[in-house]
């Protein structure tokens, strides 16, 4: 008996999630591939690692079901950023071609990662008491277009290890934990979630 009350009660929920999804306006994402602007390019692991936490910010579970985030796919979001690129000049910044990019692409929100540092070396200490001395630096920029506060933002951080080698102070590591720190500090998750409980 109670398996039939918990079936019925989540086929009245899952109902319930469709209705109020087709009376939804959903929120139109532009996810930009990650943009490389560093000196040492990472591997195509690590690219893709850094992408998938892009991802998982902007990820809003059972969407099929509640359509609240319509992902614009990544192929217009880059012919529109090429289009407006060219028109703007070689010299442009991100920030300055986000909202015209929203503007084109009839987006609500827009999230650009850009890998702005990346590198990291290895040298012998001057110290007879210490061993391989490892150098790495990463730092990442989230930069974006919030349509419903009419905001261009860009937040960055960066990470720095300088010390005998650890596996936790490779430049691949320090990369993901500063693409966190700026995905948390540009509160793209909670853009995505203020659309969704605002928008009726």
């Amino acid at each position: 008996m109670r398996r039939i009350i918990g079936l019925a009660l989540t086929v009245l929920l899952l109902w319930a999630a469709q209705v109020s999804a087709a009376e939804r306006v959903p929120l139109r994402v532009a996810q930009l591939p990650l943009k490389i602007e560093s000196y040492m390019v990472p591997s195509q692991n690590v690219r893709d690692s850094l992408e998938k936490q892009v991802d998982r910010s902007l990820h809003v579970p059972l969407n099929g079901t509640l359509k609240a985030v319509e992902y614009i796919p990544e192929r217009e979001c880059l012919k529109a950023w090429e289009q407006i690129t060219a028109a703007a000049g070689k010299r442009v910044k991100a920030k300055d071609i986000v909202k015209p990019l929203a503007e084109k692409l009839q987006a609500d929100l827009v999230v650009l990662p850009i890998l702005t540092g990346y590198e990291q070396y290895t040298r012998m200490s001057f110290r007879w008491d210490r061993g391989l001395l490892l150098h790495s630096y990463a730092a990442v920029q989230i930069v974006g277009y919030d349509r419903q506060s009419d905001e261009v933002f860009r937040k960055g951080t960066s990470r720095r290890f300088d010390d005998e080698y650890s596996a936790a102070g490779e430049v691949s590591q320090l990369a993901r934990e500063a693409m966190d720190d700026a995905l948390r500090d540009a509160a793209i998750h909670d853009r995505v979630w203020k659309w969704k409980t605002n928008v009726k």
